[in-house]
């Protein structure tokens, strides 16, 4: 799971009338708010993610959807080219506690893949900041391992794991967070490709990952790792 930099609200529709809400007074989310506007506050995420889930890094989008261009003053304008295949996803309360008074409050959503949204974060309310992926001091470099899961036995597989360097307390948070955000949900799909990537490289192919990318760049320094012995 990346650090996403989410300084950029390209919906300045969206950016200028939620500046407008005071505190615990934001409109509910049910509501005609949600129905105006929530095209522009998951494409605007979207272009600060990259067109990835925030948590899983599986893409969401292709990058055509989320170019510059594709807003004019206030909005997302080419709703005509958004069928319903080509963009997957939904918005994410980080922090649910903050939906009943705040749900509209930028520094809380992401977009996500819906499995992730529906079947595995779902109702948590009380969660730990160690891994919000927009923090000033988050770091997944620092935070997270990439380990072999040794629970699988048909085939290797790698994980996400809580950085061992780091005090066992933080690594008790980090665990929950891990389950709690899906960040191991996709591990086979997830593998699969990580092993053509792994593949072209040891053939001596360029990649550019355009997912899974902070798994890969740990895949990528084990091998590198391992060529040098």
């Amino acid at each position: 799971m990346r650090k996403i930099d989410k300084s950029t609200i390209l919906s300045q529709n969206y950016k200028h009338s939620v500046q407008k809400f005071k505190k615990d007074e934001h409109e509910p989310y049910e509501s005609k708010y949600k129905r105006d506007y929530y095209t522009d506050m998951k494409m605007s995420l979207l272009y600060c993610q990259k067109g990835l889930c925030a948590y899983t890094e599986q893409m969401l989008c292709e990058p055509i959807f989320i170019a510059e261009n594709n807003w004019d003053n206030e909005k997302y304008k080419n709703l005509e080219r958004l069928e319903k295949d080509k963009i997957q996803g939904d918005i994410d309360h980080f922090n649910k506690s903050l939906k009943s008074k705040n749900a509209f409050l930028w520094d809380n959503l992401f977009v996500v893949a819906t499995h992730v949204n529906c079947r595995i974060k779902g109702r948590q309310e009380i969660i730990e900041g160690i891994l919000k992926p927009d923090s000033n001091d988050y770091d997944p470099y620092k935070c997270l391992s990439w380990i072999k899961d040794d629970t699988n036995k048909d085939m290797d597989i790698y994980i996400f794991s809580p950085n061992k360097n780091l005090s066992i307390d933080k690594q008790k948070k980090i665990q929950k967070m891990i389950d709690i955000l899906g960040l191991n949900c996709i591990d086979s799909l997830r593998q699969r490709q990580l092993n053509e990537w792994s593949d072209r490289y040891e053939m001596g192919f360029e990649v550019k990952p355009h997912q899974y990318i902070t798994a890969w760049n740990m895949t990528l320094t084990q091998l590198q790792v391992a060529n040098k012995q």
